[in-house]
């Protein structure tokens, strides 16, 4: 069986119910049923009738299931250096009555194999991987990331940006100017400069500024913790507050800041953690 038909395959949980649980299980589901490095899991319990609140916690990460009618979704991402093994997932469920219960299973977490990635900086644009830099931006970026809107504007699966070749995958790891630069967090696209960029699904910009480190920079919040990032733009179209649609224009790409070439560099981030955007592309979260 290939890891794709595998991961396919959900996991379904049962929790029998105590006595103020109107004598009904509660179903959880879990998908893909195995946790892969910088991938992320589908958690939802099904058909919650009497219950008011659903939290989580895995692998040491706090994250919320959302009301969908009678049910609650949440997605948590798997950070890239997580260890394999295997790791508690914790539901804690709160009853309309204030009555909480928890459920505990065990899933398992599998190592994802990452490609290496080379390439060279010319001494202007190495200049801003000074960790002060990219602290002080990251921490601005980081604001809109720890914000999370209850509803869900995201429907489906996610559409690639632009058009064009993946240049270096998520996860790869970088050796920048012959040393080793820890690992990518996003999907760059090898596309020329002023390429058009398209929203990948519903969303609000939240942030678009231009930075040295990261150059033309622009935030999407998708709802419930989801957000994308768009680095290296030449031209932010979309301005802050606005509602875009599947496929509408919000940028140009660029080379700005920490760039080697032309391109464009998305990321994808669940509850401030950096997962691989390609899995929401290829599949409905």
């Amino acid at each position: 069986m290939t890891r794709f038909a595998f991961s396919l395959i959900a996991i379904t949980l049962f929790l029998t119910s105590f006595s103020f649980c109107n004598a009904q299980d509660l179903q959880v589901v879990v998908n893909p049923s195995i946790a892969w490095q910088g991938k992320v899991l589908s958690v939802k319990l099904v058909s919650a009738e009497g219950v008011a609140g659903v939290k989580a916690r895995f692998l040491n990460q706090d994250f919320k299931l959302f009301r969908t009618s009678d049910d609650y979704h949440g997605v948590v991402g798997v950070p890239l250096n997580q260890k394999p093994g295997y790791y508690n997932l914790k539901l804690i469920i709160t009853r309309a009555d204030g009555k909480t219960q928890n459920l505990t299973k065990q899933l398992k977490v599998w190592a994802t194999r990452f490609s290496f990635s080379k390439f060279w900086l010319k001494p202007s644009k190495n200049k801003l991987r000074r960790r002060s830099l990219i602290n002080e931006e990251w921490a601005q970026i980081e604001k809109v990331l720890r914000i999370e809107e209850d509803n869900q504007f995201w429907l489906g699966k996610f559409a690639k940006p632009v058009k064009g070749k993946i240049s270096q995958g998520f996860g790869h790891k970088q050796i920048i100017n012959g040393r080793g630069a820890g690992s990518h967090r996003g999907t760059d696209f090898a596309v020329l400069n002023g390429t058009k960029v398209f929203a990948p699904n519903y969303g609000k910009v939240v942030f678009a500024k231009k930075l040295s480190a990261f150059g033309g920079t622009m935030v999407l919040d998708h709802g419930q913790g989801i957000h994308t990032l768009y680095f290296h733009l030449s031209k932010l179209i979309a301005p802050i507050g606005k509602v875009v649609t599947r496929g509408e224009l919000i940028a140009l790409s660029g080379n700005s800041g920490i760039s080697s070439g032309p391109h464009l560099h998305w990321g994808m981030s669940v509850h401030n953690l950096r997962v691989d955007a390609m899995q929401w592309v290829k599949h409905e979260i």
